[in-house]
C-alpha cells in the first residue's frame, strides 16, 4: 500500500488484500460515529466500510431486444450472438462467474461449472469492452444490443442520446461495492478517520444518490424524488460473493478467463 496515501477506496478484492497485508488501521467508532447509521451489510470489517452500492444488470436496446430480458441467461441466447458483450476479468464478471457456477452446481470452491458456462457466453461476444465510453459507442452504432452494465451508466447513456433500458435479472442484480479504509502508519490517522466519518454523513450519503446514482450505505435517508434504488431490501438483494474465498484464487482464475472465455 502506497504510504503517501491516508485514505483509500477499494473494491472487494483490494479491500481483502489490503486487510490481509495489514495495510489498514482499525476504524475508531468514537471518531467514525456514523458507523452506527449504516446498513449491517455496509459494515465491511473492523478495517473498512462500504460507502455505497451499485447495481449491475442488463442494459439493452428495446428496439432490438424484445421481449425485455428477465434473466442473466438471456445474454446467452443464440439470437443475440455477436451483439452482446460484457467487460473483461473485473469484479462484476467474477460475480457473474460465481453465479453461473452456483446455478450449475458449483460455488466459490468449485468454479469449473462457472467457467464452462462463461466459455459458452464468450462464443457470443465479438468485443469485450474495457471502458464505459467504448460500450456507449457500441450501443450507439448498433454493434451491441445487450450488455452487462451498471444501472447508473444506463442513465448516463440516455443523457448522451443513446436510448437504453435497464433490467434487473430474476437471479438478482450484481452488487458494485466501494469500500473506504484508513492507511496504517500515516501521521494523520485521526484526521483520516474524520474524513471517513464525513463520507458517511447524511449529506454526503445523499450526494452518492443524487449526483452519482448509487445506493447509499446509510440507512434512514430521505430520498423522495431521487430515482435510485434504496433501502434495506435493495441492499440485501444484491449478489455479493464470498471474496475471502475468491481473492487467493484470482490470479489462477484470471489466467483461466483469458484462455477459456476470451480466447475460446
Amino acid at each position: 500500500m502506497a504510504k503517501e496515501l491516508d485514505v483509500v477506496h477499494a473494491d472487494m478484492a483490494w479491500a481483502y488484500r489490503g486487510e490481509a497485508q495489514g495495510a489498514f488501521e482499525k476504524l475508531d467508532p468514537s471518531i467514525v460515529t456514523n458507523l452506527a447509521n449504516l446498513y449491517p451489510k455496509a459494515r465491511f470489517s473492523e478495517y473498512g466500510v462500504i460507502t455505497n452500492f451499485g447495481q449491475y444488470g442488463i442494459a439493452y436496446n428495446q428496439k432490438d431486444v424484445n421481449p425485455a430480458p428477465t434473466s442473466w441467461l438471456d445474454l446467452w441466447k443464440d439470437q443475440y450472438s455477436g451483439a452482446v458483450t460484457t467487460a473483461g476479468f473485473d469484479a462484476a464478471n467474477i460475480e457473474l462467474l460465481v453465479l453461473m457456477a452456483k446455478l450449475n452446481g458449483g460455488s466459490e470452491d468449485n468454479i469449473d461449472p462457472g467457467f464452462k458456462k462463461m466459455a459458452e457466453l464468450g462464443k457470443h461476444i465479438n468485443v469485450f469492452y474495457s471502458q464505459h465510453p467504448q460500450l456507449l459507442d457500441l450501443f450507439r452504432t448498433g454493434e451491441v444490443v445487450m450488455a452487462r452494465w451498471l444501472r447508473g451508466r444506463v442513465d448516463w447513456a440516455n443523457k448522451q442520446g443513446v436510448a437504453l433500458n435497464f433490467a434487473v435479472p430474476s437471479e438478482g442484480a450484481i452488487g458494485l461495492v466501494s469500500t473506504v479504509h484508513v492507511v496504517k502508519g500515516r501521521p494523520n490517522t485521526a484526521l483520516a478517520m474524520k474524513f471517513v466519518n464525513h463520507l458517511l454523513t447524511a449529506e454526503s450519503q445523499k450526494t452518492y444518490a443524487t449526483d452519482l446514482g448509487y445506493t447509499p450505505a446509510r440507512a434512514g435517508l430521505d430520498l423522495a424524488g431521487v430515482d435510485v434504488p434504496y433501502g434495506d431490501q435493495v441492499v440485501n438483494s444484491l449478489l455479493i460473493s464470498d471474496w475471502k474465498k475468491i481473492v487467493p484464487k484470482m490470479d489462477a482464475w484470471k489466467e483461466r478467463w483469458e484462455k477459456e472465455v476470451v480466447a475460446r
